[in-house]
């Protein structure tokens, strides 16, 4: 995806929204969760004020929304923004049930999306912007945040420089693998991240949409499954459900089996641990 086709574009975001949307009902609801994990981690490093006007592209089941809405009370408004309609039902329920008259979800394209410039003081975006027209949407969002306004996104990362996790978790890459033919090709979707990967494309991106002050972190957390089902049904929660789907019912059958049979000699008392990381960005617009 390095030569941007809208064609292409369309009909990844139709496979994107599609899966998501499938995944609503356990999305971060399963597994590790770890995308409340980070939301929280991060909104608490962004210094919010009460009363801030925020913006969350591609707000899924609100991972920083809510966290956001805390932080800006009643007087502020955190606006969640997302193409995946039973991903913002999901969502609004939440909201209505914590009785938060500061969030409200709407259903946007954040590729199109057209709030008047200057509107907020904060746009978030959580492992998403990957799968974006981003060299244009950021354009566009730092034209919608205030001068000294914020940008903040979390972006994919596997750890991959820790040899024990690495070799803990190494026979997943294998087993997948081996479910698919050896001349498979993964679909746009399945490689979107790659877009993002690293702080230097991070950085890059942010830069050349005219951002400053851009800086890129790393994070990483020992998070736990509770056993095998727990991590078989986060499987189907999150990304990872783009080639869980892509299985044959054959591959998919020797899939589970065989990482069960895995998982099982990882237990631990906590639960079966895996090493999870993010990187997350932050940056202003000029001015302010």
């Amino acid at each position: 995806m390095t030569d941007f086709d809208p064609h292409v574009h369309e009909a990844l975001k139709r496979e994107i929204v599609g899966v998501y949307d499938r995944a609503a009902r356990s999305y971060d609801r399963v597994g590790i969760k770890q995308f409340s994990y980070y939301a929280n981690r991060f909104v608490e490093k962004l210094d919010i004020a009460p009363g801030a006007q925020i913006l969350d592209v591609a707000t899924g089941r609100g991972a920083l929304l809510f966290a956001a809405a805390e932080k800006v009370g009643p007087t502020g408004r955190v606006i969640g923004i997302d193409l995946a309609p039973n991903m913002l039902a999901e969502t609004a329920v939440e909201i209505e049930a914590r009785g938060l008259v500061q969030a409200e979800v709407r259903k946007a394209d954040a590729d199109t999306v057209t709030f008047p410039d200057h509107s907020f003081d904060y746009i978030l975006c959580g492992f998403a912007l990957h799968f974006l027209d981003y060299p244009h949407a950021l354009v566009r969002f730092r034209q919608m945040l205030k001068p000294g306004g914020v940008i903040a996104t979390t972006h994919p990362y596997v750890p991959t420089d820790n040899a024990e996790n690495f070799e803990r978790w190494k026979w997943l890459f294998t087993l997948t693998r081996e479910v698919f033919p050896p001349d498979f090709v993964p679909p746009a979707s399945w490689i979107a991240p790659n877009r993002l990967n690293t702080p230097d494309r991070i950085s890059a991106a942010l830069r050349e949409a005219g951002f400053v002050d851009i800086a890129v972190t790393q994070e990483e957390a020992v998070l736990y499954f509770a056993d095998e089902e727990d991590w078989w049904q986060w499987e189907w929660s999150q990304g990872s459900r783009f080639w869980v789907e892509g299985m044959s019912p054959e591959g998919l059958v020797h899939f589970k089996t065989a990482a069960f049979a895995r998982l099982q000699e990882m237990k631990e008392p906590q639960g079966i641990p895996m090493l999870d990381g993010a990187l997350l960005a932050v940056a202003r617009t000029p001015g302010g």
